[in-house]
């Protein structure tokens, strides 16, 4: 029997800390059981297509008033997770999102003062933790590639699975955004 390495990365998705939106989430108010059920880890809370599964949580709990995660990165399935594990792995992505159903919260005031939050979310439940910044942005997979962080033969499987998942007769608006995807792969790998 082999036992392979599981790829796993932590991360700490959400605190109380004011965000760009002007609003902050309490850590003890996450509802956390029925994404215990199906801890998906997705790619930029793209949840239309298991080909932007990219892990699963194998821990999610409250820890000193963050949610901490540890992720395992399907690598061995999805060539998109072994790009995403790999640019974490290099440090050229760094960030996660929540995605949740907001259940109480609280509205500030609307003073412009930008230590104050304009909604601070008290109780909430987790739909699921995403990677950000793939797809958005191409440069960073072709920063990974430059510096090896990710490998071409990776990119290659990626734009191949891209490539099986879109029929020309059938390019939707969510199906779009697959295929901007690899026009970018594909440029990339030309260089």
């Amino acid at each position: 029997m082999i036992i392979r390495a599981i790829r796993v990365s932590i991360s700490f998705p959400s605190d109380a800390t004011l965000d760009r939106y002007g609003e902050s989430i309490t850590a003890a108010g996450w509802k956390l059981e029925n994404y215990q059920r199906n801890p998906v880890f997705q790619n930029a809370h793209q949840y239309g297509d298991i080909l932007f599964t990219l892990g699963r949580a194998v821990t999610t709990e409250i820890r000193a008033g963050k949610l901490v995660q540890r992720i395992q990165f399907a690598t061995d399935a999805n060539p998109m997770a072994r790009i995403a594990y790999n640019l974490y792995k290099g440090k050229f992505l760094t960030a996660v999102s929540v995605g949740f159903i907001p259940i109480k919260w609280e509205d500030g005031s609307e003073s412009s003062s930008s230590s104050i939050p304009r909604r601070r979310y008290l109780e909430q439940e987790l739909l699921e933790v995403s990677a950000v910044a793939i797809p958005a942005n191409p440069n960073a997979l072709a920063l990974g590639l430059k510096s090896g962080a990710i490998e071409k033969s990776d990119l290659k499987a990626l734009a191949d699975l891209l490539r099986l998942t879109l029929e020309p007769s059938r390019i939707t608006h969510h199906a779009s955004r697959t295929y901007q995807l690899l026009r970018s792969l594909h440029c990339i790998l030309k260089s």
